[in-house]
């Protein structure tokens, strides 16, 4: 049913565009449901939620860049 849908250039779209910072901030709240589960520490989960973070500016960076070219 999706599969129309779910073309090699819906993909490359979602890579270079902001669908990519949505899916990672999909991967980032189910993160923040699955530390309390697997009980990371304090230190782990902060060093996971900066790296995170981190991703996330750098795509805001990057793909306006890769937009322009």
């Amino acid at each position: 049913m999706f599969s129309r849908y779910l073309t090699r250039t819906f993909f490359r779209h979602l890579i270079v565009s902001d669908g990519a910072l949505i899916v990672l901030i999909i991967l980032y709240n189910l993160l923040a449901m699955v530390i309390p589960i697997v009980k990371l520490t304090w230190l782990a989960s902060f060093v996971i939620f900066i790296l995170i973070n981190a991703i996330l500016i750098s795509l805001k960076v990057v793909i306006p860049l890769l937009n322009q070219q």
